[in-house]
């Protein structure tokens, strides 16, 4: 197993160029949104300057939760990423740099296993264009940033992995670390189904027990809500402190529709719906042509947050979850495949990564 992980997370000099392009991007963004605004810096505090913004809006909750613990507010974000940061704390680093390095290693990892997955059914070429696709998609920059995004995608993507690998115990086992890390983790559970069903052609035995693994990552979390804070389904209940509520997809849509024509949070809700139906689009040009258990991945991170609505932004943070759904680059890839179709799309989608960057960092919401 080691001998596969090592094999898995091996690095080429493509994977290298991808990685320092999404840095760049980073650093640029980060120190001009710094020092193109009025205001005292310090040119000599670079790394600090760039460093800022990838601490804002939902990071504090982490970094809370990391020094905290939990409480009733804070429940609904899952446990995987935050003890990852009070570890490293445990040991000296200061949380904010713990934060950054986890995610920063994660996105690492997910270039080099995204790699690895694509060329499964794809030529070089066409992964390499994939790669460039996921890691300068406009709202990439939360796979650096103190969010559960990276941790979590790269997770996903590993469990993935040994799904097509037919190897279901650590199949299973990073299905639970991602069920540990986002509650969409959890609906893992059923693209591993499906590549049971094709791997066994229907025959059943007793190794289908490990992606029983998957959901114990949710069990065990509300084993320890029930005993922090007296509720298992503490997580659920904290929703309402972001006024989320159950709504029916296209009603959601409908809703942010009619708020965009009513000009209320208009930038907000053309953000919100310009992400979403580039995500339903592209997932409707995959179905069919992608794994099948890459479509029931896709279709799980699409629907579940859209009946999940916020009175005031009907498709709340829908541009962050857009991001993880990696078959979205596949099907790009598979259909941008003159260089002309590959150029436009990297300068458009580098031009907004750039500028969704610029006012996260200086702490406009985003997603």
């Amino acid at each position: 197993m080691y001998r596969r992980l090592y094999d898995l997370f091996k690095f080429n000099s493509d994977l290298v160029v991808i990685y320092l392009a999404h840095q760049l991007l980073m650093v640029l963004a980060g120190y001009f949104a710094v020092v193109f605004f009025p205001g005292y810096y310090d040119p000599k505090h670079f790394f600090e300057i760039v460093g800022r913004g990838l601490n804002r809006w939902d990071a504090g909750w982490y970094l809370k939760i990391a020094r905290e613990g939990y409480n009733q507010k804070s429940a609904a974000f899952f446990p995987l990423y935050p003890l990852l940061i009070h570890l490293f704390s445990r040991l000296g680093m200061n949380p904010v740099a713990a934060g950054i390095l986890i995610s920063n290693l994660s996105l690492a990892g997910i270039l080099a296993i995204f790699y690895r997955l694509a060329r499964m059914d794809y030529d070089p070429e066409t992964s390499r264009r994939a790669m460039w696709y996921l890691a300068l998609f406009p709202t990439a920059f939360f796979l650096s940033a103190i969010y559960t995004e990276s941790l979590y995608l790269l997770l996903v993507l590993v469990t993935f992995y040994f799904f097509r690998r037919r190897r279901w115990l650590p199949a299973g086992f990073f299905g639970m670390l991602a069920a540990s890390t986002r509650n969409m983790g959890i609906f893992l559970l059923f693209p591993g189904l499906w590549e049971y069903w094709h791997a066994t052609k229907g025959k059943i035995s007793k190794d289908v027990i490990f992606l029983a693994l998957i959901p114990a990552g949710l069990l065990f979390f509300m084993i320890f809500l029930r005993t922090e804070l007296g509720n298992p389904l503490a997580f659920v209940k904290a929703q309402q402190f972001w006024h989320r509520s159950f709504a029916w997809p296209w009603d959601s849509m409908k809703q942010a529709a009619v708020l965009l024509w009513e000009n209320r949070r208009f930038s907000r809700q053309l953000l919100d719906l310009s992400f979403t139906l580039v995500g339903l689009v592209l997932f409707f040009l995959s179905a069919g042509r992608e794994r099948p258990s890459y479509t029931l991945f896709a279709l799980f991170s699409l629907v579940i947050p859209l009946c999940s609505p916020a009175p005031h932004a009907p498709l709340l943070s829908m541009p962050r979850f857009v991001m993880v759904i990696f078959p979205i680059y596949l099907t790009l890839a598979r259909l941008a495949r003159e260089e002309r179709a590959h150029n436009l799309i990297l300068a458009l989608s580098s031009s907004l990564f750039f500028f969704l960057y610029l006012l996260f960092a200086r702490g406009h919401w985003v997603a």
